[in-house]
C-alpha cells in the first residue's frame, strides 16, 4: 500500500510515462487501491477473531480468494510480458504513447517502468497474493479444505493468465 499512497500524493517514481498524461486520475486511482488495501488487510486481521468462526467460511474467504488469484496471476503474466518486452519483444507490452516525448526519451522511459515491474512491482504483486491465499489457507481446519483452496486457487491463476494471454494474442486492450 506504501506505494500506493505515495502515488495518491503525488508521488511520481515507478509511474510509466502514460501516468504524467492524467494525474488527477492517477492519483484517485491510487487513493481508491490504497483504501482497498486497507479492507483487505482489515479483513485479513478479522480472520483471527472468533465471530470469524460463526460466519461461513466462504463468505469470509471468497474476497481472499478472488484477491490472491488477482494478485498471483498479475505477477506471472506481469514477469512474462515484462521479460518478454525487456528481451526485445516490444509487442508484448502495450506502453501508450506520450506525446510530450521523444521517441528514444519514450523508449528509455518504457524500457525502465518495465524494469520496475519486473523488479519492483510484479515481486511486491507476487508476495501479496501469496500472503493473501496463505492467510485463508490457514484459516481452513481439515486437510481436505485446504487441498480443495490450494487446487481452485492454482487453477484460477492459470485460467487467469491463460486469459491474458489470449488477450494478448488476439491485440484485445485490457488490463486486470
Amino acid at each position: 500500500m506504501a506505494v500506493h499512497l505515495y502515488w495518491a500524493v503525488g508521488g511520481t517514481w515507478g509511474l510509466p510515462p502514460a501516468a504524467a498524461l492524467r494525474p488527477a486520475e492517477t492519483q484517485a486511482a491510487n487513493w481508491l487501491v490504497s483504501a482497498i488495501e486497507v479492507i483487505g488487510a482489515m479483513w485479513v486481521l478479522a480472520l483471527l477473531h472468533p465471530a470469524a468462526r460463526r460466519v461461513p467460511s466462504w463468505l469470509l474467504l471468497s474476497p481472499l480468494w478472488i484477491a490472491a488469484a488477482v494478485c498471483v496471476s498479475h505477477a506471472v503474466f506481469g514477469v512474462i510480458t515484462k521479460s518478454l518486452y525487456l528481451g526485445g519483444v516490444h509487442e508484448a507490452v502495450d506502453f501508450p504513447a506520450v506525446p510530450e516525448l521523444g521517441a528514444a526519451e519514450l523508449a528509455d522511459a518504457n524500457h525502465l517502468a518495465a524494469v520496475h515491474d519486473l523488479l519492483v512491482f510484479e515481486p511486491c504483486f507476487l508476495a501479496q497474493g501469496v500472503l493473501l491465499a496463505l492467510a485463508a489457507w490457514q484459516y481452513l481446519r481439515t486437510p481436505a479444505h485446504r487441498r480443495l483452496w490450494t487446487w481452485s486457487l492454482a487453477l484460477a491463476v492459470a485460467l487467469i493468465t491463460l486469459f491474458g494471454a489470449v488477450l494478448a494474442f488476439v491485440d484485445a486492450k485490457a488490463a486486470i
